[in-house]
């Protein structure tokens, strides 16, 4: 970090329509406190600033690095300034940066944080897989292949509704096989109870699906998208999901977790002038 102007440097970065942005400890001298005055504020700031999608970089949030090797630590700030879990698009991002700087061994890189760690697997030099978990049903069940719709009624024309859970958030998941019309999606609502987000999925193939995520992580909303169209016998366990024009690949092992394939993108690079932050 500049100490005398403010300025920080960060890359933004992006998987599907999901951007981060990502900042080097070298260019942040992240923990060290006589940088800044009080370093408990200075990063919701910064995130709070720098996500503005009128007068910053517009994203969802911001990755901060500390550290070195097995010591480097990663954390994670959402646009209002909340600290937050990692999510697995922020997770494809850093590790592209960390990839390309040299950070990061050849196969693979574990990504921690100051109380979890994540894998994400290098299937070349352009793209990355990570799991966002195992899917089950919102009881805790297992979610088995073709047992489909589940016991779940649907209150939307045309839709079956299965609700899947992947670490600890349960998505409702509205499989299509032709585009809806806006009152079905209205009427979702009744058919997702429950859920922390409701996803659309347009069935186009077995091996291709199409999906409307709203605000959930298009990671995390390809997997239980998969899931849950293998779930009822709609798509096979490998297929491909269009999201944010974006193509992501998932894997669904037998009675394992989902594997999502991406290529996370460089998107802006400059520097951001936490003047105020640094009074």
């Amino acid at each position: 970090m500049n100490e005398q102007n403010g300025a920080l440097s960060f890359l933004k970065l992006r998987v599907a329509d999901c951007s981060w942005i990502v900042f080097d400890k070298n260019s942040t001298a992240l923990g060290d406190a006589s940088a800044h005055a009080d370093t408990r504020s200075f990063w919701p700031d910064v995130a709070r600033g720098i996500c503005d999608r009128n007068r910053g970089a517009s994203a969802e949030g911001i990755v901060a690095i500390q550290g070195d090797g097995d010591q480097r630590i990663l954390r994670f700030w959402d646009a209002k300034g909340r600290a937050c879990a990692p999510s697995a698009a922020s997770l494809l991002c850093v590790s592209r940066f960390l990839f390309d700087t040299g950070m990061a061994e050849a196969e693979s890189v574990t990504l921690r944080t100051l109380d979890s760690e994540a894998e994400v697997i290098f299937i070349d030099s352009r793209n990355f897989s990570v799991s966002p978990g195992i899917p089950l049903r919102p009881d805790g069940r297992q979610l088995v292949m073709g047992s489909a719709p589940l016991g779940e009624k649907s209150h939307a024309p045309g839709a079956v509704v299965v609700n899947v859970l992947m670490g600890n958030t349960t998505l409702g998941i509205a499989l299509f096989d032709t585009p809806p019309r806006k009152r079905n999606r209205q009427s979702l609502a009744a058919s997702a109870e429950g859920a922390a987000s409701r996803i659309e999925v347009l069935v186009v193939s077995r091996n291709e699906l199409r999906i409307r995520r709203g605000s959930c992580d298009p990671v995390l909303a390809a997997a239980a998208a998969v899931s849950a169209a293998a779930a009822a016998d709609f798509s096979d366990r490998e297929a491909t999901v269009i999201v944010g024009g974006t193509g992501l690949v998932v894997q669904w092992s037998e009675d394992g977790p989902v594997f999502v394939a991406a290529a996370p993108e460089y998107c802006l690079s400059g520097e951001y002038w936490a003047t105020d932050q640094m009074k």
